[in-house]
């Protein structure tokens, strides 16, 4: 089928300024297909098809079918053309109509499915910028990009994903939709179905019900034919494993995946090119800032000491933060000191709860999710003096070989609860040993922890000793 793009008459206009009269285009007055256009600026720029494919990255079959009108151009080819062919941005505006277009004829429903933004959110300035790189690779590479957003409970991976989808397409990216899906993950019986999913997905671009297949595969081939072509983003939120995910990922270039996960979700680096984000806890400002755009300035101008310690007291971890500020402002404690002073117990930490939301109810996912043996381990581990922790101090407290003892710290920093110090140790971030500890005095007898403790006590010592008095009296 022959295409124009009266649509986009001035990008048009541009193009065919430098070429009338040649044997490339139509007679003056006539509409010129992109193909034409496109032949016409290889040939004044003395460029065989295979010369140009190799500057826009793709196969000279495709440029060969685009130029003889046997294939609509995609907006990424069109930028591609426009970069290679120094047209400024005029194939791409021409694309563009084009598309525009074709939705409206094949009834394509541009899903815009991402949550709201939060209002006040912060932080995350790295995160971003690595994620931007993504968009570079959208524009640039034959491949999907997918980014995997992963860390332990709490730490704002939605969040994260969600805030730089909506700045991604304030600034005109994914014009053709969003996607976002609720994957149910990590606790075991609750994930998604892949094929559940994709047909979610499918319905979600305007394919009935009756034309989407029962097949897992031919489901999977469907939607990414459905997405060939077009620049959409997938946010592929609360991933259980690589097998989840991996049916779901489009094939052609122009969209984008971002993935998060309580997992590093192993394996899925060997079925497809991803970029890992780990996500932590806040910076100690950005903490006290996030409780300040919950609270407001009034309320934390009026005792930023006490806005200081509840940041330490919630460990930096922006759900406990708010969590914590919404206590506030929902007038279950007047003050910040009042609320400062209660969250000195542990076990007040750990009950922070808001509208359902409850900060151990996310630990306790993370937690159902490890076997019995692991699930020993990281509450021994909670209750044991000293930060650090090694496969000496596991293999200890575990009764197991140290080569035993390095594969069960490898699950648990896996699963991100505990977290990689170096190359042989670990820590436990303050909140999860709170709740370690919390677990091991509601399953362990304390003969047990005793015991543990007992044996641990020489390894502990020597991988934390303690500080020198200078230090002690530098921090005091």
């Amino acid at each position: 089928m022959t295409v124009v793009w009266e649509p986009a008459h001035s990008a048009s206009a541009s193009l065919r300024s430098s070429h009338e009269g040649t044997d490339c285009l139509p007679k003056t007055g006539a509409p010129a297909t992109f193909g034409q256009l496109l032949r016409a600026h290889r040939r004044r720029q003395g460029l065989s098809l295979t010369q140009l494919a190799a500057r826009v990255h793709f196969n000279r079959g495709h440029l060969s079918r685009i130029e003889n009108d046997r294939r609509s151009p995609s907006v990424s080819f069109a930028e591609a053309c426009d970069r290679a062919l120094s047209t400024g941005n005029n194939f791409t505006a021409i694309a563009s109509a084009l598309e525009a277009a074709a939705r409206h004829q094949q009834g394509w429903l541009q899903p815009a499915q991402l949550p709201a933004a939060k209002h006040n959110f912060v932080g995350r300035r790295d995160h971003f910028a690595h994620l931007d790189g993504l968009l570079q690779c959208h524009e640039q590479s034959l491949a999907v990009p997918v980014a995997v957003v992963n860390g332990p409970p709490g730490v704002g991976k939605t969040a994260l994903a969600v805030q730089w989808a909506h700045r991604a397409v304030s600034d005109g990216h994914f014009a053709d939709g969003q996607l976002f899906v609720d994957l149910q993950g990590p606790e075991p019986g609750t994930a998604a179905a892949p094929s559940h999913i994709l047909a979610d997905l499918i319905r979600a671009v305007g394919v009935p019900a009756d034309r989407i297949p029962a097949d897992l595969d031919q489901r999977a081939a469907t939607f990414r034919s459905c997405l060939h072509g077009r620049e959409v983003l997938l946010v592929l939120d609360n991933a259980a494993d690589a097998q989840q995910i991996h049916p779901l990922l489009p094939g052609s270039r122009g969209c984008a995946v971002v993935v998060t996960s309580r997992s590093r979700l192993p394996g899925l680096m060997s079925l497809v090119d991803t970029v890992t984000l780990p996500v932590t806890e806040l910076r100690r400002p950005e903490a006290a800032a996030l409780i300040r755009a919950v609270i407001g300035d009034a309320r934390a101008d009026a005792d930023p000491a006490a806005v200081a310690a509840l940041a330490e007291h919630c460990g930096h971890l922006p759900l406990a933060l708010a969590l914590a500020a919404e206590r506030i402002v929902s007038r279950q404690h007047p003050s910040a000191d009042l609320l400062a002073t209660e969250l000195r117990s542990e076990c007040a930490r750990l009950d922070l709860a808001e509208g359902g939301v409850r900060l151990r109810t996310a630990f306790d996912t993370s937690y159902r999710t490890l076997d019995e043996q692991s699930a020993r381990v990281f509450r021994l581990l909670g209750r044991l003096p000293g930060r650090l922790i090694d496969a000496g101090i596991t293999a200890a407290i575990a009764g197991v070989g140290e080569d035993e003892a390095a594969r069960l710290l490898r699950g648990l920093a896996g699963v991100h609860l505990i977290r990689r110090h170096d190359d042989r140790h670990y820590h436990l971030p303050e909140l999860l040993r709170a709740y370690a500890a919390d677990l091991a005095r509601q399953f362990d007898g304390e003969s047990e922890h005793t015991e543990a403790t007992h044996q641990a006590a020489d390894p502990v010592a020597v991988l934390n000793p303690p500080a020198p008095p200078s230090l002690v009296a530098s921090i005091a």
